[in-house]
């Protein structure tokens, strides 16, 4: 643990190296002797106005940096593990093993009753297309405006040769490709979803009228073939996807989440506040005296708005421990500027790192800028916007509440049906 700091910590203060001190050009100057009896200023009066105090600070580095990163990694590595081993418990499913009333997962081909045509079940979704243009040219998309569910029973042969009656109803969920697609207007579609005869599929729900073994080995009669129902706690899924590809394809999406999160975690306090987050791991508070002051300023201008000057303060001070002098200097108030121009400001507290007297703020604690909490701002918005849009995004259609497709280019042209309609097949 105490390597991991110390390696954390040198990072933060090679990259904090590497951006090299923005200081002002303005020289120094002298400051006049501090009277030993003025009581000075307190803590809080010393920061310069663009920073936000200590416990502020803190609390907005949990509460934008480290508390919203780290919640996504928290919750994306308990749904990648969640779907991987829902995965691993679909790919272990023997479709060799005897059928058992309860709970059951069957798999076989797709049989319907004798002279039947067309799909045992049919999923029908209708879209409504609409087109625009921006700047970076034309777009259109397809949301969906219903949802239809057509259901009959049909049957399953299992690979061991074993018949059995499947009666889904219309909470059944089909996982299958939307493979069909019918124009009815420049602004009208319908998508299907189709089981077909001849599909292999594997069913979970719940069986009855099994032929269970008994103890001597021989088995029961059966007046009837056995019976798939949908149970009462959850829908019947009928998949004609390989077991486990759908748990397998949402753990991977969380896993790439987890490892962006935690990296996120990591890299936002060594990159947007390394300051900030260096003197937290490794800083002291010290008293030092005033020796130096400067003032300069710098022109703002927000854009379609008038600019003006912000003025900025500065303050070296000297603090020293028996023969060692480190030298402090760091951006202050004006409160702090004028009370050391009149000499009336004794000694200052700082906050400096113990690894480097470059590492350091006027004050006591660790201290944001506005801009970095403007930042920290941003990012976690754009954080709150963007993992529920890709976590319900990449789900498949048979997940999502509404299918929603869309691409570049204006809708593609309608070209209508020469006779007939259209009709599930």
């Amino acid at each position: 643990m105490a390597h991991g700091r110390s390696s954390e910590t040198l990072v933060l203060l090679a990259l904090l190296t590497l951006g090299g001190c923005r200081e002002a050009s303005v020289p120094w100057e002298p400051a006049p002797p501090q009277s030993p009896e003025a009581p000075g200023l307190d803590a809080p009066s010393t920061l310069p106005r663009s920073r936000v105090n200590p416990d502020t600070s803190t609390a907005l580095i949990f509460l934008l940096a480290l508390g919203p990163w780290s919640l996504v990694a928290g919750w994306s590595l308990f749904w990648w593990l969640e779907h991987q081993k829902r995965a691993v418990a679909e790919r272990s499913f023997d479709a060799r093993s005897p059928l058992r009333n309860g709970h059951a997962v069957i798999v076989g081909q797709v049989e319907l009753e004798e002279g039947a045509t067309g799909p045992a079940i049919q999923v029908v979704i209708q879209q409504r297309g609409r087109e625009w243009k921006s700047k970076h040219g034309w777009h259109h998309r397809w949301t969906e405006t219903s949802r239809a569910v057509r259901v009959r029973p049909f049957w399953v042969r299992t690979f061991q040769g074993e018949r059995v009656r499947v009666e889904p109803d219309d909470r059944v969920m089909l996982r299958d490709d939307l493979s069909r697609i019918e124009r009815t207007s420049r602004f009208d579609r319908v998508r299907f979803a189709e089981l077909t005869p001849g599909e292999t599929v594997h069913i979970s729900g719940s069986l009855f009228g099994a032929n269970a073994q008994t103890p001597g080995g021989a088995y029961r009669a059966m007046s009837q073939e056995p019976v798939l129902r949908p149970s009462r706690a959850a829908p019947m899924v009928v998949s004609t996807e390989r077991p486990g590809e759908t748990a397998q394809a949402r753990a991977r999406h969380y896993r790439g989440w987890f490892v962006g999160a935690a990296i996120g975690a990591l890299a936002l306090p060594a990159v947007v506040f390394p300051t900030a987050s260096l003197l937290g791991l490794t800083g002291e508070t010290v008293r030092a005296q005033p020796v130096a002051t400067r003032h300069w300023q710098r022109y703002h201008k927000p854009k379609n708005s008038p600019g003006y000057y912000v003025q900025h303060y500065g303050l070296r001070s000297v603090q020293r421990e028996g023969e060692r002098a480190r030298v402090l200097t760091d951006e202050c108030s004006e409160q702090l500027w004028s009370c050391v121009s009149a000499g009336a400001c004794p000694s200052v507290r700082y906050t400096v790192s113990v690894l480097s007297d470059d590492v350091v703020q006027i004050g006591i604690g660790p201290q944001l800028t506005d801009g970095r909490v403007g930042l920290l701002s941003v990012l976690a918005g754009f954080l709150a916007l963007l993992f529920p849009l890709s976590v319900f995004g990449s789900r498949p259609w048979y997940l999502q509440r509404k299918v929603v497709d869309g691409d570049k280019g204006p809708l593609p042209d309608f070209i209508a049906p020469s006779s007939g309609g259209f009709g599930p097949r």
